[in-house]
């Protein structure tokens, strides 16, 4: 398979170990998707695993009365509590979890002296649109209506972030909930149908994510043709802005079909009046972010990104 001569070390490497270096899947169940994804993410990043040394807190928030949303509290070592992050992980509403992104958000929380709080939110066909967005929302509610019992106080500032499917449902908490200071978009998808050059472009295997794919995530996420077009989720078709929109980082691989989402949203929110930062990682492919082990250079620099971003809000 001929490369893209834009690829990075870390993308060519990646793409090798996927097409050589791990089996391809045997159940293609969803369960047997979601439990390879799990085991790719603990193979490449296993010398990262248990670096963190801070603080690992389990925590049950409940919403809707009886529907119980895990969560786990990252509390690093010298923390500084000005600072909170909710985070949502990608994975097309469908795949991936907590486990699969704990070795970037340690990374995140180390680097920032911030908490972290990743949220296992119910996924997708089980549970589709809304179900995923409202589990954000009411969280990120809870979260911020009760900051102390996360480990920060009545100052801290609080903010969401996500990766993919978890980018879209951190912009979206962030057109709902006001009082929020701050979020963080990685490769985020922000539109369900491909008229967007970056969509064309990258429709190949060579970047792993393809149209077919997301469309797959799609149908799975989505009842139907017209909620993809629910002024909640399709955010580059809205036509007003909530004004309380919080200052934007947008983090986005080069050579990503969703690329032109962040351009195209960054855009919007700039029309509205709103703070945004866009770092480009040069030579990356989309599921970047999740796997420092490989993307080790790449990560570093999404890091430095957020280190630099919060520092200064």
């Amino acid at each position: 398979m001929q490369m893209d001569a834009r690829f990075n070390s870390e993308s060519e490497a990646y793409t090798q170990f996927i097409r050589t270096g791990f089996p391809p899947p045997s159940d293609i169940s969803i369960e047997g998707i979601r439990q390879r994804a799990e085991k790719l993410h603990e193979k490449i990043n296993e010398k990262l695993i248990g670096k963190f040394k801070g603080q690992e807190t389990e925590k049950i928030i409940k919403i809707n009365g009886d529907i119980k949303i895990p969560v786990t509290i990252y509390t690093p070592v010298n923390v500084n509590k000005d600072k909170m992050v909710v985070f949502f992980h990608g994975g097309g509403w469908t795949v991936n979890s907590r486990k699969t992104h704990q070795t970037i958000v340690n990374m995140l929380a180390d680097a920032t002296k911030s908490i972290w709080i990743s949220v296992e939110y119910r996924l997708s066909p089980e549970n589709k649109f809304p179900i995923w967005l409202d589990d954000g929302c009411e969280v990120t509610q809870q979260i911020l209506a009760n900051k102390t019992s996360y480990g920060g106080d009545e100052n801290t500032k609080v903010g969401v972030a996500g990766d993919s499917a978890g980018g879209l449902i951190s912009a979206a908490i962030c057109q709902t909930i006001k009082n929020l200071d701050f979020q963080i978009l990685v490769c985020g998808q922000y539109e369900f149908y491909h008229d967007a050059p970056s969509r064309k472009e990258f429709d190949k295997p060579i970047y792993v994510i393809i149209t077919s794919m997301l469309d797959w995530f799609s149908s799975n996420a989505f009842s139907n043709e017209s909620d993809k077009l629910n002024p909640r989720v399709a955010l580059l078709r809205k036509n007003t802005i909530n004004t309380t929109i919080p200052p934007c980082l947008f983090i986005v691989p080069e050579l990503d079909p969703l690329r032109d989402d962040s351009y195209k949203y960054q855009e919007i929110l700039e029309k509205a009046g709103v703070k945004t930062r866009l770092v480009l990682i040069k030579g990356a492919i989309h599921p970047f972010f999740s796997i420092p082990g490989i993307f080790v250079k790449s990560c570093q620099e999404a890091i430095n990104a957020v280190q630099d971003f919060m520092t200064n809000l």
